[in-house]
């Protein structure tokens, strides 16, 4: 179990993000509930993981979540920062290319695909799922770097995409900077959370904070990029 656990972290959501773009659309949210919720019960049964061990404690829910708020607005302050600071360097960067039809499709990904798509479905498998089977055998240190290691390859292809779809830039030189950049910023990411989730003895926050950064940054280049 472990070994198929680790191999679906390393190929999934890359493998996913290779399906012609109206398909991922339409199975991505069903398809990682159904995957979440399958390896759920694999996790249980053949690990024996207790809802504590995945990141359910519910007497630091409200500490977890007071902690997900406050790092949300401080990691979308230090987003909105960069992107100011860029153009000092020289960086021309194009206004990113979402393909969002309009407001409705706009709220569902705030509402549905970004928070439990993405957010409770990663959040689940890295910090929840993978964080307390490898908690059990390493150090916290150890489980941080390894899951945040591991949700780094998860976005090889994603981050791949948003530097030359999203970003429009082209895959010379300074296009692979920007994708390795991406790759380490996952890393640094997967960090930022397993912090969150020792801290905040809970993996709520870490779902939230994860569905806020990625809501916000998406509402910031919708409506505030220039």
């Amino acid at each position: 179990m472990p070994y198929i656990l680790f191999a679906f972290l390393i190929f999934y959501n890359n493998l996913i993000n290779l399906l012609p773009p109206e398909l991922h659309a339409k199975i991505y949210v069903g398809l990682n509930l159904v995957v979440l919720f399958s390896l759920f019960i694999l996790s249980r049964h053949y690990l024996d993981l207790q809802m504590k061990e995945i990141g359910y404690e519910k007497r630091f829910f409200i500490r977890s979540i007071i902690l997900g708020l406050i790092s949300s607005f401080v990691i979308i302050s230090l987003f909105v920062g960069i992107l100011n600071i860029l153009p000092l360097f020289n960086i021309g960067i194009g206004p990113p290319k979402l393909e969002i039809g309009g407001l409705k499709e706009l709220l569902y990904r705030l509402l549905i695909r970004i928070p439990i798509g993405t957010a409770y479905f990663e959040e689940n498998l890295f910090r929840g799922i993978c964080y307390g089977y490898l908690v059990r055998k390493y150090s916290i240190k150890k489980t941080t770097i390894i899951t945040s290691f591991l949700f780094s390859i998860w976005h090889i292809v994603p981050a791949l995409k948003v530097v030359n779809s999203n970003f429009q830039i082209p895959l010379s030189f300074t296009g692979i900077l920007f994708w390795i950049g991406g790759l380490f910023g996952a890393f640094l990411a997967g960090i930022f959370f397993a912090i969150l989730r020792d801290k905040g003895k809970n993996i709520s926050g870490c779902i939230l904070s994860h569905a806020l950064i990625n809501d916000l940054s998406l509402l910031v280049i919708y409506y505030l990029w220039k």
